[in-house]
């Protein structure tokens, strides 16, 4: 009796720990689609720094296996062994024991899996996700739940087993095949239901566009410049945005993300404020939105926190929006970057700074941009920038 109750404890256990892992698969999944498409609302909450960042693993390479997110893959896995956990669990099945012994060696497919994506983070990457390490924790919990709560772990027995499932226990064999089948199934379903596929298929149409626009010169000394790399880039990235622009925040997650994960290509952030006390291109003056972008470069300038700051006020951008008081937001902008006060105002001040603002604000209006964000590529405007799955069809023509 009591070695069934402690069976049953790790059955349990093994339980909640792949209902939690489903959950964290499921939100990776969604995650991974956000980031292809630019659907951000915001920053993830997985995005600690650039050292842990969800945005980052899920833009690179090992993010997909045979087209599919490889966070399906895993979503599809452990629901499969959920179920097997749960007919061992309360004995949903004539023969216990062997169902046990299933679920054991799911678990142990669902670890290997674990350990190779956990091998390829840690040799082939140096950005980690912090949710995709919480679903290798929670494999070894369940693997160690099936394992105590499994039966006559014998050699011999999970080889018969095996052998059943192509025999007396094809419903196995069936939860196996049925893998494959639930990942492409829900990823096409996803995919065609948010219009996905549609806009997939446009990407080509996005490169077509590309090729023939104009090519602008920029100066691409002045603006925030992020590279992963130290190599001369082969896709420079030009952006244009305004700060109390919703689409801009939206658009700099997926941007990001895909310059971190592309060592050779360049981004090169200038402010294009819509504001006409910097920005001749606009009529409408309220002298905030360039107060932000000056104050952005102003910390880029004093102590290289540019970009600290420019994360800082897209993240803050409805409450900023809110307080419409340059004064309190410049405070805000030097407790989030750690600069003191007054120089952050004392450059503010400066007739240099405000004039490198209203000089890239020229650049854009020179490029004829109708709107924020605008991005360009190796200085060709590049129709829905801020979508990664663009700029990867980009990158993967220039590299051709």
């Amino acid at each position: 009796m009591k070695n069934t109750s402690r069976k049953n404890l790790f059955l349990t256990i093994a339980v909640i720990a792949t209902l939690i892992a489903v959950g964290v698969h499921a939100y990776l999944f969604q995650h991974f689609y956000v980031v292809k498409f630019g659907t951000d609302p915001g920053a993830s909450v997985c995005n600690i720094n650039e050292t842990f960042n969800c945005d980052t693993v899920a833009s690179s390479t090992f993010a997909q296996f045979l087209g599919i997110p490889v966070a399906m893959w895993g979503l599809a896995t452990n629901l499969i062994l959920l179920f097997l956990l749960c007919v061992t669990r309360w004995n949903l099945t004539q023969d216990r024991d062997k169902t046990g012994r299933y679920a054991f060696l799911m678990s142990s497919v669902v670890l290997l899996g674990s350990l190779v994506m956990g091998a390829i983070s840690f040799t082939a990457m140096t950005t980690y996700c912090l949710f995709c390490m919480a679903a290798y924790v929670l494999s070894i919990l369940t693997f160690i739940g099936a394992w105590q709560g499994a039966n006559d772990l014998s050699i011999s027995n999970l080889t018969e087993d095996i052998k059943d499932t192509f025999v007396s226990e094809r419903w196995v064999l069936g939860s196996l095949i049925a893998i494959p089948v639930i990942a492409f199934v829900v990823n096409l379903m996803y995919t065609e239901q948010n219009g996905f596929n549609d806009i997939e298929r446009r990407s080509t149409e996005v490169v077509s566009s590309w090729t023939v626009f104009p090519e602008q010169k920029f100066d691409l000394t002045k603006g925030l410049i992020k590279q992963k790399g130290s190599d001369a880039p082969v896709m420079t990235i030009v952006e244009f945005a305004d700060f109390f622009c919703p689409h801009c925040k939206h658009a700099a997650p997926p941007i990001h993300a895909f310059i971190e994960s592309h060592p050779d290509v360049k981004l090169v952030f200038k402010p294009f404020p819509l504001d006409g006390t910097c920005n001749k291109a606009v009529n409408f003056k309220d002298g905030i939105r360039c107060g932000l972008a000056t104050s952005v470069m102003c910390a880029e300038k004093i102590a290289q926190k540019g970009w600290t700051a420019h994360d800082y006020i897209f993240d803050k951008q409805n409450e900023l929006m809110g307080m419409q008081n340059l004064d309190k937001s410049i405070e805000q902008v030097a407790t989030a970057t750690g600069i003191s006060l007054d120089d952050l105002k004392n450059c503010l001040k400066d007739p240099a700074t405000t004039q490198l603002v209203s000089e890239m604000a020229k650049e854009g209006e020179d490029a004829q941009i109708s709107g924020t964000p605008t991005v360009f590529v190796n200085g060709k405007l590049l129709p829905n920038g801020q979508q990664k799955l663009n700029l990867e069809a980009v990158y993967k023509s220039i590299k051709k």
